[in-house]
């Protein structure tokens, strides 16, 4: 984890994936790129993928050049401008980079201005606790470019020492256009009753759905 110097609200979340999450409140500068603790001048080039939480509210011009290595910016809906110069515009072309976010925000009116691929983002459904195995999973929406999607389970479970942690991955994929029809009521009965509840209050689920069927009532 990470902190700017310029503003110590503004935190960054490393994680081995090559994914970086940065969290706070109001616009992005340039100088934010600069972090503490110390770490290598190159630190930011370890990372593929930005994501900006919501609080974030705009990109300034400059911050996006000390991440060289970026092929897909996660834009949450709090973003309502990005700044880009015209060099680094060309060069998120050339690199084809990624944009997601949420249908009808900023992100995707961002991404089809500057003539890039858009991907609506991934969507965080619930967190179940089974108890009886001792075991948190982690369930998420995830879409894919091909046009796929998939319910993504991540298993947490005891290790078989004391201190270690056990668990591991599967995903289900859903039919093509799923959500065609789909209510938030629907969806949520695939699950168990556990994690219904926090399906049926979803926002970004619901949000999702709305836009996704009133895009295909238009076609």
């Amino acid at each position: 984890m990470y902190y700017s110097k310029h503003n110590k609200k503004i935190i960054y979340i490393n994680h081995y994936s090559g994914l970086l999450e940065v969290e706070g409140k109001g616009p992005l500068v340039k100088e934010d790129a600069e972090v503490w603790p110390e770490s290598d001048k190159n630190w930011a080039r370890e990372y593929n993928t930005l994501s900006f939480t919501e609080g974030i509210t705009a990109i300034g011009e400059g911050y996006f050049e000390s991440f060289p290595r970026i092929w897909c910016l996660i834009l949450g809906r709090t973003v309502e401008s990005v700044s880009v110069s015209p060099e680094l515009e060309k060069k998120l072309r050339k690199n084809k980079v990624l944009i997601r976010g949420e249908y009808n925000t900023f992100a995707e009116k961002f991404a089809q201005e500057k003539g890039l691929k858009f991907l609506h983002c991934d969507i965080p459904l619930a967190e179940d606790d089974i108890e009886m195995a001792h075991e948190h999973d982690i369930i998420t929406l995830r879409f894919h470019l091909n046009g796929s999607a998939e319910i993504h389970y991540n298993c947490f479970t005891p290790g078989s020492s004391a201190g270690s942690y056990g668990g591991g991955e599967y995903a289900n994929e859903l039919p093509k256009k799923f959500y065609v029809g789909c209510t938030v009521e629907k969806f949520a009965n695939i699950f168990n009753e556990r994690v219904r509840e926090q399906i049926m209050s979803n926002e970004m689920f619901r949000r999702f759905l709305d836009a996704a069927n009133s895009r295909e009532t238009k076609k």
